[in-house]
């Protein structure tokens, strides 16, 4: 996913690899992780498919490389951002794809949160399955713990149905904020 964060930082200006690396931290930090190990592989491997510039500027005598999207980049981004969730990976790629939709059309962006929705949906499906599965017998502390994973699971997936709904409609980023802190 390392190459899709890269594009989508440098869709609209030319960035350093360093510069790169802090927009990530300061943007998709928390959810989205690089470091220079995958980071400059993953600069050369954009730059050698087409799907990024690179110009060179000298600048207090030290040579910068600056990166940006080609024309050819932004399609095979945007295609990414439209593209289905991975199985298995949802919260960071959901979250890195929100993080750049607005590149996303208006009509684009509602018709991939209601996929997303959907696909959630059947995730909540799944785990509601899986809590079938389970009685709940003389609880010992290891079956406890264990099965509070599951419950974890649950809460963060209702929690996200009601994020993208949320998101969906536009409302002020507060009110679920201050919402989810009152309940």
């Amino acid at each position: 996913m390392i190459e899709y964060v890269v594009m989508g930082m440098v869709l609209h200006k030319p960035l350093t690899g360093y510069d790169i690396k802090k927009e990530i931290e300061a943007g998709i930090g928390s959810f989205s992780k690089s470091s220079y190990g995958n980071l400059y592989p993953a600069l050369k491997k954009l730059t050698d498919k087409g799907f990024l510039t690179l110009t060179e500027q000298t600048q207090v005598d030290r040579l910068k490389k600056y990166y940006m999207a080609t024309e050819l980049g932004k399609t095979a981004f945007l295609e990414w951002l439209t593209s289905p969730l991975a199985p298995g990976s949802v919260t960071a790629s959901l979250l890195t794809r929100i993080y750049f939709f607005g590149e996303l059309s208006e009509d684009a962006r509602t018709q991939e949160l209601q996929k997303y929705e959907l696909h959630i949906q059947q995730i909540l499906q799944q785990l509601r399955e899986m809590e079938k599965q389970f009685s709940m017998p003389d609880i010992d502390a290891r079956y406890y713990f264990e099965m509070s994973t599951l419950y974890y699971g649950i809460m963060s997936i209702q929690s996200m149905i009601r994020w993208l709904g949320h998101i969906g409609e536009q409302k002020p980023l507060s009110e679920i904020i201050n919402r989810e802190e009152s309940q």
